[in-house]
């Protein structure tokens, strides 16, 4: 027992400042605006599988039903590709906090006393042959067991950022540990997001 890793601090913290549990909302993330994005994303191969169908049925020619259930299989499949990939990466996505843990979409379950870390990551794109960073993009919570996910589109999303960053553990920036120095930029970069 002498070796677990408990971070009592943490504990404290939470006991303190998550009586009330906060739940983490996505933006877009309702019954609706997924039924939406699933009918956006089978839409087009559907339509195509329709008139492939018709064309069938009306005794056009060049199609069979072999060719038919060929083709459906290869449209179709991207879609629910995107559907399980979503849902895997989800299952990392905290859904809310308490004093006992973070609770994640999946319903699996983090305990404050195994929290070693908190990493601030950011987004790397390129496009058109221009990269570019946006910095301080997700949090992770790195925990002794696994890793829970705050996504950037939440609802409320710098009150959250603030209770996080409020947690006495250590902070990382990009798995790199954050200075002083680190603090008073993001510090300043948000001072001027604020005025503008």
């Amino acid at each position: 027992m002498q070796n677990q890793f408990y971070n009592q601090a943490v504990v404290n913290w939470a006991q303190q400042n998550l009586s009330p549990p906060v739940e983490i909302k996505l933006l877009f993330s309702g019954r609706w605006q997924r039924l939406l994005v699933y009918v956006l994303l089978f839409s087009v191969p559907l339509l195509i599988i329709a008139g492939f169908i018709f064309l069938k049925l009306t005794g056009g020619s060049g199609a069979n039903w072999f060719g038919i259930f060929l083709c459906s299989g290869v449209l179709l499949l991207p879609g629910f590709a995107i559907i399980l990939g979503g849902a895997f990466t989800r299952q990392k996505l905290v859904k809310s906090l308490d004093a006992g843990g973070v609770h994640s979409s999946m319903g699996r379950k983090f305990l404050w006393e195994n929290l070693h870390y908190i990493d601030h990551v950011s987004k790397h794109a390129r496009a058109g042959g221009v990269s570019r960073v946006t910095e301080d993009n997700q949090l992770e919570l790195v925990f002794a067991d696994g890793k829970a996910i705050i996504p950037p589109m939440i609802k409320n999303r710098e009150q959250i950022w603030n209770l996080i960053n409020s947690i006495p553990v250590q902070i990382k920036d990009d798995g790199k540990l954050r200075t002083a120095q680190n603090d008073a930029a993001t510090e300043n970069l948000l001072n001027a997001l604020n005025k503008g």
